[in-house]
């Protein structure tokens, strides 16, 4: 009688591209990728992208969530929660609902938040001092004057 895996098991599998190997192209996984080795190019995860520490990826990335504890340099698109560890570093422009960097993480890039939904949020408008500004209490700045006496046009 041939061994049957329970349907649970199925849900928690996971695709690795492990210590020895190197990934270049399109990687595409319905459920979680662990990346041990080096992967670059393209990778869709519709569930958690996993760079282990030690790996390193260079890639267009589209996850659900992503955790990084090895490199990471790229774009990356992550629906709700980016992770940095202690051992991670990343290089990125990153899009995600929830930024989170350990202390000893190491982060260079832009990064853009959406809402839950993933609509982009946009940054407020700069408003005009108010008069409870921290701002309001510097002393006015008198404008530079010229050699002869009167103040300079600004040009």
């Amino acid at each position: 009688m041939p061994a049957t895996i329970p349907a649970d098991e199925h849900t928690n599998s996971e695709s690795l591209v492990d210590r020895d190997s190197h990934f270049d192209g399109l990687y595409k996984t319905e459920q979680n990728l662990r990346v041990e080795g080096q992967a670059e190019g393209e990778i869709h995860c519709l569930g958690t992208l996993i760079v282990e520490q030690g790996a390193r990826v260079k890639a267009k990335v589209t996850a659900s969530n992503v955790t990084v504890a090895g490199e990471l340099e790229g774009e990356v698109t992550c629906q709700d929660i980016f992770k940095i560890t202690p051992t991670g570093q990343v290089e990125a422009t990153v899009t995600a609902s929830r930024l989170i960097v350990q202390e000893g993480g190491f982060y260079n890039g832009e990064f853009h938040m959406t809402k839950a939904d993933g609509t982009r949020v946009e940054p407020p408008r700069t408003a005009a001092v108010s008069a409870d500004d921290w701002r309001s209490y510097l002393p006015a700045v008198e404008p530079l004057s010229s050699d002869d006496g009167e103040p300079e046009e600004p040009d």
